[in-house]
């Protein structure tokens, strides 16, 4: 007869059977959820994947940037830089100096950035959204308002690149109104940053020493790199050109400011038409803002020197003169010049009032009132603007 199994044995069989019972339960249950149908009906949750849905005012912005950002590119500046060899030989070779934004203007591979992201470059990179890069050209470049065209030539099977932007005006801009950067901050390629119109009618200067009239300020972050960008309005509209931002460390410290849209396109359609901005010049030299006040007791813009035979020259206005007012707009400081200067163009005809100091007979000096001031008269002056020579690039 054979011995019955030890206890111990069949506790160490009983395991076995655990898992096939455990599968077989797992198959019941699935073939139960499959015969059923979907989980919601047996009462049962499960962990949902979906991707949550945007709120309006997201989704807003999302497609103002998807409909956008494939307008506006990555420009790389290069310059020539001069190396010894080990063979004491000199070597140039192109270095990367600088980079910055700019935008699709048009069909024609026209690239709209500021003056001062091209500035001295041997060569000019441009990439666009798909990381394709082409060499650019510089048509056009205006120092005074910090404007550069730039123009790219790409193969057929590539000119769905050229997306270009919408283009609105900044004349009824207000402060409080949402406004959208896009570029590439410290290299990083299309950032998005929202803000507000922080201010209007705002004057910088350019690079090349001439203030910007009508700049806008924003809170929108602008970084080193965003400059040549868009700023866009609520509706996805170009309505300013990023362009530079005060801050004590470099970074964005929330006051950046924009070259008005309305400006941009002015410069660029005569850099288009002219490879240069054709601007009005009155052919004077103005002094520093202030020493009118001294002088005369009131404000203006000091003369300081004039071009001869240009425009002012003929119309009778010397050193010494001070220009008070130009077509009826009073002249506080030298800015008020400019500014009326940029809204007219070379042949057009203005009134300019001037005071100038009164000469003692023998010629020799200037008459002096009972207070130790000098004496000063009215005059005015018509003048035809001249065109002003164009800002050395």
């Amino acid at each position: 007869a054979t011995a019955p199994a030890p206890p111990a044995a069949a506790a160490a069989e009983a395991p076995s059977s655990a898992p096939l019972a455990s599968r077989l339960a797992s198959f019941a249950a699935a073939a139960l959820l499959a015969l059923a149908g979907p989980a919601q009906d047996l009462g049962l949750s499960l962990p949902a994947f979906a991707e949550e849905a945007l709120n309006v005012e997201e989704q807003v912005t999302v497609d103002l940037f998807e409909r956008n950002t494939p307008g506006v590119v990555f420009i790389t500046n290069e310059a020539f830089k001069i190396e010894a060899a080990s063979d004491y030989a000199m070597r140039m070779e192109l270095v990367p100096t600088g980079s910055g934004s700019g935008w699709v203007y048009d069909d024609d591979g026209h690239i709209v950035t500021n003056y001062h992201v091209i500035k001295d470059a041997s060569a000019l990179t441009v990439r666009f959204i798909d990381g394709g890069e082409v060499k650019a050209t510089v048509v056009g470049a205006d120092p005074g308002s910090d404007v550069a065209v730039l123009k790219v030539d790409l193969p057929k099977a590539k000119r769905g690149l050229l997306k270009k932007l919408t283009r609105g005006s900044s004349a009824s801009l207000r402060v409080g109104q949402e406004v959208y950067a896009i570029g590439n901050p410290f290299g990083l390629d299309h950032t998005l940053t929202k803000g507000i119109v922080s201010g209007v009618g705002r004057t910088i200067m350019s690079i090349g020493g001439r203030p910007i009239q009508g700049a806008i300020q924003t809170d929108a972050s602008i970084n080193p790199g965003n400059s040549g960008g868009p700023l866009l309005n609520s509706g996805g509209k170009v309505i300013g050109m990023n362009t530079l931002i005060f801050s004590p460390s470099g970074a964005s410290a929330g006051v950046g400011f924009a070259i008005p849209g309305d400006t941009v396109d002015a410069r660029v359609a005569s850099i288009l038409k002219y490879g240069y901005v054709k601007r009005p010049g009155l052919g004077l030299y103005l002094g520093q803002d202030g020493i009118p006040k001294r002088l005369a007791g009131r404000d203006g813009a000091l003369v300081v020197g004039i071009q001869q035979g240009g425009c002012s020259s003929v119309a009778g206005i010397r050193p010494g003169d001070i220009v008070v007012s130009i077509d009826g707009k009073q002249v506080k400081r030298v800015n008020d010049v400019y500014k009326e200067l940029d809204e007219r163009q070379p042949g057009d005809a203005i009134k300019v009032k001037l005071i100038r100091p009164q000469i003692s007979e023998d010629g020799q000096s200037i008459q002096i009132d009972g207070n130790g001031n000098a004496r000063y008269f009215d005059l005015e002056a018509k003048v035809t603007l001249d065109e002003a020579p164009a800002q050395a690039k």
